[in-house]
């Protein structure tokens, strides 16, 4: 038998139940299954008194849930189970590698500019830039919060992105709904914010192209349609060729600024362990959180139906929650949602997607 298996006797019980009477009112105290558990008064405060508890009960090697049970509060304590060291030159690895694709597909994306070798570097910095900071987001807040987080791991990939992005995991639970916020909106915000730099720095330097009018394109974000025009360069004037479309390609700077808008509307969507499937779980009920989730792998299916298959893989897996599933978030990060919202409306390609259902339903119609 295991520490994180072991039996709590009667002794540790009853300092067990002494700690948590120092920061609740207990109704009820009691072993079920060889779990300390502890049904708390009604009403009471419990956000900064579990905070309170989870640190005393740190020094014992301890952890505790709080869940709402049968219309009662259940306070259950667990021995902490020691978490798995991390291999910190697999990080290292994959960062190398996947410098190493980013490069080259930054080297392909810049055929038709002057210097692939400058287009291939420059994109590595950037489309880096932007998944790394969305990560380290997430670590940060971690940290922050006392969370147990490995380095980011980026995952090497094909052109044209040379990458499949990049993951931290976490190997610990957030504390309260506060916390699983943070993580949740902490990693799009910070990629979000990269992407515009790497927008405004790589549009300036895009091309102009006549395409055949069935030739495949990007969806633009909502923040490429407000800001283009101030940052492109002039449209030409000349070289019309009829029946032909004029396009702009993008310098591979402003792509990894496009991807960048592509990741955080992806990750923002309230679904599953989705960054916005977090938030998702800090506001709502798991009735709730699984409409969305619904919704969203919908939405997917119409904007690229391999991240729907992604997410809907997914969501076959339950959130966790938090360790205080009971207190409620705070208000100013139920006002932060709407931060979040204008995020994602401005990373999404809703007017393309909202195009592209229309002329489908004009086909189906028509047929």
């Amino acid at each position: 038998m295991n520490e994180a298996e072991k039996q709590v006797n009667q002794t540790e019980f009853e300092k067990l139940k002494q700690i948590i009477c120092e920061n609740f009112q207990i109704e009820e105290a009691l072993i079920e299954y060889n779990i300390p558990t502890f049904y708390l008064k009604q009403p009471q405060e419990t956000k900064k008194a579990f905070l309170k508890l989870l640190k005393k009960l740190e020094t014992f090697n301890f952890m505790a849930y709080l869940r709402r049970s049968n219309g009662r509060i259940a306070l259950r304590i667990f021995p902490k189970k020691p978490s798995k060291q991390s291999n910190i030159y697999l990080n290292w690895l994959l960062l190398f590698l996947t410098v190493g694709t980013t490069f080259a597909a930054g080297y392909l994306l810049s055929t038709e500019f002057l210097d692939p070798l400058i287009g291939g570097a420059t994109f590595t910095v950037a489309i880096m830039a932007v998944l790394g900071m969305h990560e380290m987001g997430h670590k940060l807040i971690a940290n922050k919060e006392g969370i147990e987080a490995t380095p980011p791991y980026f995952i090497p990939g094909l052109p044209p992105f040379g990458t499949f992005g990049a993951v931290i995991m976490q190997k610990s639970l957030p504390p309260n709904r506060d916390s699983l916020f943070d993580i949740g909106a902490s990693g799009p915000i910070f990629g979000f914010l990269i992407a515009i730099i790497a927008t405004v720095v790589g549009l300036p330097y895009s091309s102009y192209n006549w395409v055949p009018p069935n030739t495949q394109t990007l969806p633009a974000p909502f923040f490429f349609r407000l800001f283009a025009r101030f940052l492109l360069p002039p449209t030409p004037m000349n070289g019309h060729e009829p029946g032909y479309m004029l396009v702009v390609t993008l310098h591979p700077v402003a792509f990894a600024g496009w991807t960048g808008f592509f990741v955080t509307m992806l990750n923002l969507l309230p679904a599953a362990m989705l960054d916005g499937g977090h938030v998702a779980r800090s506001l709502f009920n798991e009735r709730t959180r699984n409409v969305l989730t619904a919704l969203s792998i919908v939405f997917l299916a119409i904007v690229s139906w391999p991240m729907a298959l992604f997410v809907l893989f997914l969501s076959m897996f339950r959130h966790p929650g938090p360790l205080d599933d009971v207190s409620d978030l705070s208000r100013s990060r139920k006002i932060m949602l709407g931060v979040l919202v204008v995020i994602f409306i401005l990373s999404s390609s809703l007017y393309d997607i909202f195009y592209s259902f229309i002329e489908f339903l004009r086909r189906f119609v028509g047929a």
